[in-house]
């Protein structure tokens, strides 16, 4: 499952900026392009937001705005983290780009230039040590 975070919990929704603060993910198959809308029961923490996705069976998922935290955490527990960037967008517009192969796998070897947390200060505010 591919998670995608989104501003609502209709399938006529935006993507969404910041992943932690996303209200709702977009949890979408592969392979039947079907998807399902969930709260993110970790909203307003990124390393919860993470979490929530990993008990939902995300296998990957996509952002504008990610922190060194949450990335940490999907990539430890073996999920693929690609950047969607920085703009939102129709659902629909987000899946056929997830679906595409084109967008930026964001990996621990490239993730200095591809994270960026989207807060004020230009630092991660979920309160973990990144480790």
């Amino acid at each position: 499952m591919i998670a995608i975070p989104v501003e609502s919990n209709t399938h006529e929704t935006m993507s969404t900026k910041l992943f932690g603060n996303a209200p709702f993910f977009a949890l979408v198959d592969p392979k039947s392009k079907e998807s399902k809308i969930i709260p993110n029961e970790g909203c307003g923490n990124g390393i919860k937001t993470a979490n929530c996705l990993l008990e939902h069976g995300a296998t990957s998922a996509v952002y504008g705005f990610l922190g060194d935290g949450p990335f940490h955490i999907m990539v430890r527990e073996g999920m693929s983290v690609y950047w969607l960037g920085s703009e939102p967008m129709p659902l629909e517009q987000a899946i056929d780009a997830v679906l595409s192969n084109t967008l930026i796998h964001v990996t621990l070897d490239n993730a200095d230039r591809y994270l960026d947390p989207g807060t004020a200060a230009g630092a991660c505010e979920c309160g973990c040590s990144h480790e």
